[in-house]
């Protein structure tokens, strides 16, 4: 989503985008969406390595409510940027592998258009 809206923005301003910009827009986009959702992968991953097994009532985890539940403690033991504690490793893990996909989508999809036949092959 993020991908496809900041391409739209660049492509109001210019005909065609290069390599370079749809790296950067991918790069950006992912990095926007992993922080945006980071704060679930956390919950994500105590619930899937059982960190946490059960809630003060000794109900399993795995309700919406529970979920509150681990970010309230989250906040609650390491204040607000505990929701983001290691976001750090993972935006190098991913950022770079998306921006590479998006560009590589994007060459392949000229590509494609171009041998079918369907559209001009736009420089990327």
């Amino acid at each position: 989503m993020f991908y496809e809206g900041l391409k739209r923005q660049l492509l109001k301003k210019r005909m065609k985008l290069s390599s370079l910009d749809v790296f950067i827009i991918g790069a950006i986009s992912k990095a926007i969406a992993t922080t945006v959702t980071y704060p679930m992968q956390t919950v994500q991953s105590i619930l899937r390595f059982g960190r946490h097994r059960l809630n003060p009532e000794n109900r399993t985890l795995g309700s919406l409510r529970n979920v509150l539940y681990l970010l309230h403690q989250r906040v609650k033991r390491f204040g607000i940027m505990g929701l983001y504690k290691g976001l750090e490793a993972k935006l190098l893990q991913t950022v770079l592998t998306v921006a590479l996909m998006f560009l590589v989508y994007e060459k392949l999809t000229a590509a494609t258009f171009t041998v079918m036949g369907l559209k001009s092959a736009h420089k990327h």
